[in-house]
């Protein structure tokens, strides 16, 4: 039988297992509706998809090999993931790299973070964070190259979801 979390580090992996669930199903949407309003973009966000699928997967074995249930929040994570996806989708382009950038952001610092604290914490959830860490510094780099700052919209959004991000990542650490 599974347990909850106990230490900071597998509340750590629990919470990033959530945020990838969430990335997925962000990207997901996002691909959904680019088909019809950026479908240049189709390419790139299946690249990222594949990633976030590859790096809910490394937390996932994480949380089973050290018999941790997943966050109650694991599903949430996944229905507001791909309702941000669809919104963003809708708006176009500019609001699909606002979202990338937003997310990527939070996710790197707090990652930073994590890997400083793992590191003589516990060395398996070390590796796991280090080992998604290269695939989101690329999605940020990619976001960030593709960024429009001359749409109104842009900065808001960015504001709003950096915001929406810390607070998912702070309820899941209680």
């Amino acid at each position: 039988m599974t347990q909850r979390a106990q230490t900071i580090s597998e509340k750590m992996i629990k919470v990033d297992h959530v945020g990838e669930n969430g990335a997925v199903h962000i990207y997901r949407a996002q691909r959904w509706v680019a088909k019809l309003r950026a479908p240049r973009l189709i390419p790139e966000i299946e690249h990222f998809i594949h990633h976030e699928e590859t790096h809910r997967q490394i937390f996932k074995e994480y949380l089973s090999s050290n018999d941790i249930r997943k966050c109650v929040s694991y599903h949430f994570g996944g229905i507001g993931g791909t309702l941000l996806g669809l919104i963003t989708g809708m708006i176009g382009t500019s609001a699909i790299h606002a979202t990338t950038y937003a997310v990527e952001s939070v996710v790197l610092s707090h990652l930073e973070e994590q890997l400083a604290f793992l590191k003589t914490n516990d060395t398996q959830a070390y590796a796991c964070v280090l080992e998604i860490y290269a695939d989101e510094k690329e999605h940020l780099a990619y976001a960030t190259s593709r960024l429009d700052t001359s749409n109104k919209l842009t900065q808001p959004l960015i504001h709003i979801i950096k915001f929406s991000t810390e607070l998912v990542i702070k309820f899941g650490m209680r």
